[in-house]
């Protein structure tokens, strides 16, 4: 599977955010992107541009619940608009891999992810993954393109 390894400093961002689960994420995850895309331009602060991320926070591994955010990156915090949230990330390397296609195949893409892990030398730091959305997400079209992040400790 192809990756690059990149490091990342420390970030910030503002979004929407829902509780869900792998079974329930197909659901869950669309509509808190519409309530974001609604709403981004309350977000203050915001690096802007054609990128947008979505975040997931570990929850229960065993249970396979996590927290799904999606947002803008900020360069720092003056105001959360009401029912939005902030979401830090660490400074780590991040294994970087590319979802091509439509959004019914991305629980593929996830496996194929969770397959590969455990064939390298890196561990993975189990409290989050990043969706990377930017000037290649056409929407949910065949041609389109955005990355995954996977934190991971040498």
């Amino acid at each position: 599977m192809e990756y690059k390894e990149e490091k990342k400093g420390k970030m910030i961002f503002v979004g929407v955010g829902v509780d869900t689960s792998v079974q329930n994420a197909p659901k869950d995850c669309p509509e808190v992107w519409n309530k974001f895309m609604q709403r981004y331009k309350e977000i203050e602060n915001y690096k802007g541009g054609m990128k947008n991320y979505g975040i997931s926070l570990t929850k229960s591994n065993q249970n396979c619940t996590f927290r799904y955010v999606a947002c803008a990156e900020v360069s720092e915090i003056s105001n959360i608009p009401e029912g939005m949230e902030k979401v830090e990330t660490t400074e780590s390397n991040h294994l970087i891999f590319e979802h091509k296609g439509k959004l019914d195949k991305i629980g593929e893409t996830y496996g194929k992810i969770m397959e590969f892990l455990p064939t390298t030398d890196k561990k993975q730091n189990e409290d989050f993954w990043i969706e990377f959305y930017d000037y290649r997400w056409k929407g949910d079209k065949e041609e389109s393109i955005f990355e995954i992040w996977v934190p991971v400790i040498n």
